[in-house]
């Protein structure tokens, strides 16, 4: 009788988040708007659901779905892991989707019981594939220029350049100068004798100026030499992705556990 319901609730959210992956891969900003109009809309369907199928236990599992969600991705975002479109994303999700929706079967078989931990769960694995991209894309650069990666950065520990290697990739100042959606990995100074000291810097600060960064970096070392740097990622692509694959693949952390048992 109410087998329309969850392919609309699938629809919705997934209309939403392809939206505001396109702007956060175009832009890395997302209009407060698409918000405004997801949480209430995805919210009406949830509780229509619960309404309709007349399972009030399922208010309690909405009710902790935003709860946990909040006390986890608010704390991320203000410790930088989190923008706080992604933020948005997750708790319009767990209004939107709380729990599985009844006609789904994944291959895996197995989500867990609060829907929203499972596309997180999954959208920290893809996003963390990325790291492994980064680092092939590295090796293959080294392999095929023979090129020393950290030049003027040889005093910087191997635990640095290790990660480094997982987050980062080089390019010329010139191209840091012209592509906004990176960040500089590295920190140039000079020192009391003139020479220039480069620094590498594993967590990015968010509050300098980026202008200002610039020119003190094309200052220092020029237009064409090459700096480490790490990219802002696009992570509500991931959230699309995550959300996607739950419903087909189910939890893929769960479901490799229940694999190994």
């Amino acid at each position: 009788m109410y087998e329309w319901l969850d392919p609309l609730r699938i629809i919705i959210n997934l209309t939403f988040l392809s939206y505001a992956s396109w702007h956060d891969y175009k832009s890395r900003e997302v209009s407060n708007m698409v918000w405004v109009f997801y949480a209430p809309l995805g919210l009406t369907l949830t509780l229509l659901h619960i309404f309709l199928t007349n399972n009030l236990s399922l208010l309690i599992v909405l009710a902790l779905s935003f709860s946990i969600f909040a006390g986890i991705t608010i704390p991320l975002f203000y410790l930088g892991f989190f923008g706080g479109a992604d933020v948005k994303a997750f708790l319009c999700l767990s209004l939107a989707m709380p729990f599985a929706p009844t006609s789904s079967f994944p291959y895996l078989g197995v989500v867990s019981p609060l829907y929203g931990m499972s596309i997180f769960g999954n959208s920290v694995i893809v996003s963390a594939l990325t790291a492994v991209a980064m680092l092939l894309y590295n090796l293959f650069l080294y392999a095929k220029t023979g090129t020393k990666l950290f030049e003027g950065l040889d005093n910087e520990s191997t635990i640095k350049k290790l990660v480094a290697m997982f987050t980062g990739y080089k390019v010329t100042v010139s191209e840091f100068k012209n592509k906004p959606h990176i960040a500089p990995m590295e920190e140039p100074t000079k020192g009391e004798n003139g020479k220039i000291i480069r620094t590498l810097r594993l967590f990015i600060r968010t509050d300098i100026d980026r202008e200002e960064l610039v020119d003190q970096i094309e200052n220092l070392l020029g237009e064409q030499q090459k700096i480490w740097v790490t990219p802002y990622l696009p992570f509500i692509v991931f959230i699309t992705i995550g959300f996607v694959l739950t419903l087909l693949v189910g939890d893929i952390i769960f479901g490799l556990i229940m694999m190994t048992l």
